[in-house]
């Protein structure tokens, strides 16, 4: 199951699987993502989850601004509507998420630690 997680500086916050669509997020409190942060619109953006007309098994998730005053970016880009792909990064307002597909988390490749000659210094090679 894919899904959205509230990080800041590189540490997941919360953590908000995308199990109905659309998934609202604004500051509104009834939000399923509720940002108390007056940057943020009332009903801020929305996440959908579309499934593939031939193969129910394979789910799409596009994420929309709702025409918020300070928008919503996607890796960096201001975006009305766009599709997610694993590990995008979404900015609403000063709040950072990042949009995890689980299918495609489970392709990813572990990497490999390499020793440098350096002593206590090692490194991936990615």
């Amino acid at each position: 199951m894919a899904s959205i997680v509230h990080i800041h500086e590189g540490v997941v916050i919360k953590k908000f699987p995308l199990e109905k669509s659309p998934l609202r997020i604004g500051r509104n409190p009834d939000n399923d993502i509720f940002i108390d942060d007056k940057v943020v619109s009332m009903e801020h953006a929305i996440v959908e989850v579309l499934e593939d007309t031939d193969q129910k098994e394979i789910r799409y998730y596009y994420i929309e601004d709702l025409e918020s005053t300070n928008g919503t970016h996607v890796n960096g880009k201001k975006i009305t509507r766009q599709k997610l792909n694993h590990n995008d990064i979404i900015r609403v307002g000063w709040n950072m998420f990042k949009f995890i597909d689980a299918v495609e988390r489970k392709k990813e490749k572990t990497l490999k630690i390499h020793k440098s000659w350096i002593p206590r210094v090692y490194y991936t090679k990615e």
